[in-house]
């Protein structure tokens, strides 16, 4: 168990200890090689901007938040029900996987301004940016773990008086469950992005709208700081994932090994 405890202090040491080496170096070699601060701002000079707005970007960053979770949800739903109607019905799989997969190869960005158009400058529009960008990972992966079932393992759940729900609940449903929560930790951050590429387009809150603020007054500063917020914001959501993994996922194989 001490063995166990120290490796994972290594594993989070390590990261925190190189990721201090990159703020000295920045911090006294961006100086040394000339640089300006309205280029690149000293580790300082962000921190103390982060403190000075941490009302404001927390206000926008609660908006964009918003938009963010709510196109996930939606594209959660709509990503496992697509997979599932996939699998029952596979003559389905040749028509909604290649559109899905057309689609997803469109740049968003592009779109972005017909949204604004469609449903204005409102939440809709940042919540559709948001669940189109995490649509297609939730719904590979889902088609992934829905479908990749040993055969044997349905008939020997079949024979031990299993009913259709019960195999689908307790063995369809749980062989996928690892894969969603994977394709989640990726469409989280799609997801993020889908928000505030919609606040850039149309937006006048969120914190794609703050760095905006930030980039037309030359506030560099404030620009790093709304990346530092971004960056919190993301690692906390992937982190709940893994809290889920680890509360709920212990049958799994990778988690058993930790």
């Amino acid at each position: 168990m001490t063995e166990t405890l120290a490796q994972r202090l290594g594993a989070v040491l390590k990261p925190l200890l190189g990721f201090a080496l990159l703020l000295l170096v920045w911090e006294y070699g961006a100086p040394l090689a000339g640089i300006p601060p309205y280029v690149l701002p000293l580790p300082s000079a962000i921190g103390q901007r982060f403190a000075e707005t941490f009302s404001v970007q927390m206000h926008g960053l609660a908006m964009t938040a918003f938009t963010t979770l709510a196109g996930l949800a939606l594209a959660l739903v709509v990503g496992v029900l697509l997979a599932l109607l996939i699998i029952y019905v596979p003559v389905l799989g040749s028509i909604v996987t290649p559109l899905l997969a057309a689609f997803n190869s469109i740049p968003k960005i592009a779109i972005a301004p017909l949204f604004v158009i469609w449903f204005g400058l409102g939440y809709e529009s940042k919540v559709l940016l948001a669940f189109l960008l995490a649509l297609f990972p939730i719904f590979v992966n889902s088609v992934t773990g829905l479908g990749e079932i040993e055969a044997d393992l349905i008939d020997l759940s079949t024979l031990a008086g299993g009913s259709k729900w019960r195999i689908f609940t307790k063995v369809r449903l749980m062989n996928a469950v690892p894969y969603i929560t994977d394709a989640v930790k990726v469409a989280f951050p799609l997801a993020l992005v889908g928000s505030i590429v919609g606040e850039f387009i149309g937006g006048n809150s969120g914190i794609g709208h703050l760095i905006l603020s930030g980039q037309f007054n030359l506030d560099t500063p404030l620009v790093f700081a709304t990346l530092l917020s971004i960056t919190l914001f993301t690692t906390l959501g992937i982190g709940a994932v893994s809290l889920f993994e680890n509360a709920f996922l212990t049958w799994r194989p990778s988690q058993r090994k930790r």
